[in-house]
């Protein structure tokens, strides 16, 4: 496969969109799909995601961003953001699995990018206070790395059991931390949308960083909360467990999410190792 790099923003288109290939290195079979909609509510689509990949070169680079709701200009943030990333990830990164220097990269980009948005902010009053969320995955021959600011996720499904491998800086997921609220009770908690982190604000962020082993038939979900803030985590467990391919897992759970009123922007990128 030629060398590529995709970047998507769909600010203004309705219907879905979607990228899918493969990627096959020394006998590794890498499938993945990427596929965005603007809903059935909003004027326009403030979600951007990438997929970059090279023709026989690790690492595989995945990115969704989430542009904030209700903020100006919501969608040049997260185009900035998806940008910026993606023109400075794969020369910084390591050809070979080094596992400090992705994180010293990882972390140093989270940064770099939230000067980036937050200066773009800068530029005029209508993009004054913009920000958005950013879920990156890089994944190197037997690693897979995810750093993460917001509340867009990043799944990984094992032996058919899904699991949330971020954790979204968010409001009401602090009070379930604490103890003030149940799992339930942030579901529909009014202030559930509310961030304590996103990339865009004047001052340093502090990015999660988490890094599995990558095992045979592992399955990944990157997404917006258009996807999981209405999708119920059983209908998404069971949509990544049923798909034949990447292809398939995405138009289900972007199809299910039209079902359910889809009120936000949804975008997911789905990878089978």
């Amino acid at each position: 496969m030629s060398a590529r790099l995709k970047w998507h923003d769909f600010a203004l288109q309705s219907a879905k969109v979607m990228t899918k290939a493969q990627w096959i290195m020394d006998g590794d079979l890498i499938t993945y799909a990427g596929m965005t909609h603007i809903g059935l509510v909003r004027e326009r689509n403030e979600d951007s995601y990438a997929i970059d990949i090279q023709n026989n070169q690790w690492p595989l680079i995945f990115i969704v961003c989430d542009g904030l709701g209700g903020h100006r200009n919501g969608e040049l943030a997260s185009r900035t953001a998806v940008a910026f990333a993606t023109a400075h990830l794969r020369t910084a990164l390591p050809k070979e699995n080094n596992p400090y220097k992705v994180r010293s990269v990882l972390e140093d980009l989270m940064q770099k990018t939230n000067v980036r948005v937050y200066l773009t902010s800068l530029e005029s009053e209508e993009n004054f206070g913009m920000g958005t969320t950013m879920t990156l995955m890089v994944i190197y021959e037997r690693s897979c790395y995810v750093a993460h600011i917001g509340d867009s996720r990043c799944y990984l499904l094992r032996d058919n059991r899904l699991e949330q491998l971020t954790e979204d800086d968010t409001y009401v997921h602090e009070m379930v931390v604490s103890g003030s609220i149940s799992e339930n009770e942030s579901t529909t908690h009014p202030r559930r949308h509310v961030l304590t982190q996103a990339l865009g604000f004047p001052e340093y962020v502090k990015p999660d960083i988490t890094h599995v082993d990558l095992l045979p038939n592992d399955r990944f979900l990157l997404s917006s909360d258009g996807l999981h803030g209405y999708l119920a985590f059983e209908k998404i467990q069971a949509a990544m467990r049923h798909a034949i391919d990447p292809e398939g897992a995405a138009s289900s759970l972007i199809e299910q999410t039209l079902e359910a009123g889809a009120p936000d922007n949804v975008t997911v990128i789905v990878v089978f190792a």
